[in-house]
């Protein structure tokens, strides 16, 4: 573990120890909480580390008050020399466990304490962190890697702005057509079907129920001959095992549109803090013309309007239909920071371009090429191992 002074009085340190730990716990959860992110919770990183800790080490950076009370933490852990944010294979959004205002304090401060324990500029790869947050130049310049980190994959994450608002507002801010298809489908489905909404109610149905969200998951992938980010056995112990954490925290949202009894699509999220958010979701291609993920999902909508959510997050993915119900969408990147003179950046700044002409391939011809890039890709230090 080390130490470091830092300005405002912050005092930051790196923890490996389950001990040390467990004594944040608490107030770690609180500040997660406050932000709405369950990628930031311990939680997570628990998980995280049952499942992936026979590769990666904790690396915790803790930053303490003057008055030794918790001012923000960067839950990470390290493979090797490079550090990460914990589960970022498998998350789509991170940002220091700090409100918003301590962010770049709490970050400053941590990128001192990490530069201190290795004697020498870090490595670190921050994936989906906020495009326009200082925080991460922040946690740069104070590691020694300067004010220029590379920056790789935006994307973005849709979202629906909910404070104040009940579902008929929410509709009443969307188009004619799709207030009309919403209402028409859900009641074409119910004229001749029984149909109900069933919510995972009790933590003894979290592993049945993530059984049959996989099966719908992969019905749906396997009729779009793609792949996701729960196709692996790994991936989806994990998930098992954060829903049942979930559940344990009254956090867990998982439901299933049953038709004359069966489940034929399927939805996993959670509600942490003031937001709602949807990961990942799944249904029967055998009622995609009734459908019946449009109607799941807008139920979901719907009950994070009855709860009170202030915000409804679609997370990553670029999926058409996001756009029909999101409203709003924060930008993100990934980045990687270290100092210039690293072999990693330089491996990094080559991916960064081959990611860049992969995506310049023309559809027509160009798919042996591009699986060719991919799996090139999936080799490189910024590439997402799930």
């Amino acid at each position: 573990m080390q130490s470091g002074d830092v300005n405002e009085g912050l005092q930051a340190e790196l923890a490996a120890e389950p001990a040390r730990l467990h004594e944040i716990e608490a107030q770690w959860r609180e500040l997660a909480v406050a932000r709405g992110n369950a990628f930031m919770t311990p939680e997570w990183f628990q998980v995280s580390q049952r499942h992936y800790g026979d590769e990666q080490a904790p690396s915790v950076a803790i930053v303490s008050d003057a008055d030794g009370g918790l001012a923000g933490l960067l839950p990470l852990v390290a493979t090797g020399r490079t550090a990460r944010f914990a589960g970022s294979s498998l998350g789509d959004h991170f940002q220091p466990v700090a409100p918003g205002e301590r962010e770049a304090a709490v970050a400053t401060a941590a990128g001192l304490a990490l530069r201190a324990e290795a004697g020498r500029s870090p490595a670190l790869i921050l994936e989906n962190v906020d495009a326009e947050a200082a925080w991460w130049t922040d946690l740069s310049r104070a590691a020694g890697c300067g004010e220029h980190p590379l920056v790789d994959r935006a994307t973005s994450l849709p979202s629906v702005h909910l404070a104040g608002r009940t579902w008929d507002e929410y509709l009443g801010s969307r188009s004619r057509n799709f207030r009309s298809q919403v209402g028409r489908k859900y009641r074409a489905l119910e004229r001749d079907h029984e149909v109900r909404v069933r919510w995972t109610r009790k933590s003894d149905e979290v592993a049945t129920d993530m059984a049959t969200l996989f099966r719908l998951h992969d019905m749906r992938w396997e009729a779009r001959a793609g792949t996701s980010s729960l196709t692996g056995e790994r991936a989806r112990a994990f998930h098992t095992d954060f829903a049942g954490a979930l559940a344990e925290r009254g956090w867990l949202r998982l439901c299933f549109l049953e038709i004359d009894g069966a489940p034929v699509a399927g939805w996993y999220g959670w509600r942490v803090g003031e937001r709602f958010a949807y990961y990942q979701a799944g249904f029967d291609p055998s009622w995609s013309d009734r459908s019946v993920g449009f109607v799941l999902l807008s139920q979901t909508i719907r009950a994070a309007t009855e709860e009170g959510a202030a915000h409804y997050d679609m997370l990553l993915g670029e999926e058409g239909f996001k756009g029909r119900f999101a409203d709003d969408s924060r930008p993100v990147v990934s980045v990687l920071v270290a100092s210039r003179r690293r072999p990693l950046r330089l491996i990094a700044g080559a991916e960064a371009g081959l990611r860049r002409a992969s995506a310049r391939l023309p559809d027509s011809g160009g798919e042996p090429a591009k699986r060719a890039a991919r799996r090139m890709l999936e080799r490189l230090p910024m590439a997402r191992r799930r």
